[in-house]
Order: C-alpha cells, then sequence, then structure tokens
C-alpha cells in the first residue's frame, strides 16, 4: 500500500481563501484516503455558509463525520479543494 504525504490542513486562524474568492461555478473536493471526489454547486453552497466563510472552515464543516477529522492522533482527514491546488501552485 503506498504510503499517501502528510497533509497539514490551514488553522482557521489564518484566513486563507473564502467563497468569495473563489468564482468558479463548481467547487470540486476530494479526499484521497476516502476515494470521495465531489462536485459541488458554488451557489448551493453560497446559500448554505455565506461568502465570507473561509476553505478551512468549510473543510470541517463538509468532513464532518470522517472518523479521521477528529481522530487522537490529530486531523488526518485529506480532503482537499481542487481550485486551490492550483492557486497555491501560483505562489
Amino acid at each position: 500500500m503506498a504510503k499517501t504525504p502528510k497533509f497539514t490542513p490551514t488553522p482557521d486562524s489564518k484566513r486563507g481563501y473564502t467563497l468569495k474568492d473563489i468564482r468558479l461555478p463548481n467547487i470540486e473536493i476530494e479526499c484521497i484516503r476516502c476515494e470521495r471526489v465531489d462536485s459541488l454547486e458554488r451557489k448551493a453552497v453560497v446559500a448554505k455558509f455565506g461568502t465570507s466563510v473561509s476553505f478551512s472552515k468549510l473543510r470541517r464543516r463538509l468532513a464532518m463525520g470522517c472518523d479521521r477529522l477528529c481522530h487522537p492522533d490529530g486531523d488526518l482527514c485529506e480532503m482537499r479543494f481542487r481550485c486551490l491546488q492550483s492557486l497555491d501552485a501560483d505562489d
């Protein structure tokens, strides 16, 4: 079994990107460990959470119920937003 790289989520204290910053019609999420891949309509996400929600807070809300999110060793959930990967690569 291939070892997955260490994933460090952005803390809420570091604001990061918000829904206001990302204007794509769909927000794609994926989790390598759970093999979850999903596409969310941005309008629906904004209607539920607002435009000022950070992606780190949104990540926690969408991963609610994941055993790895509240693991005794810390946050081991590897859910991420594909739309942010290209932005982070540009920095």
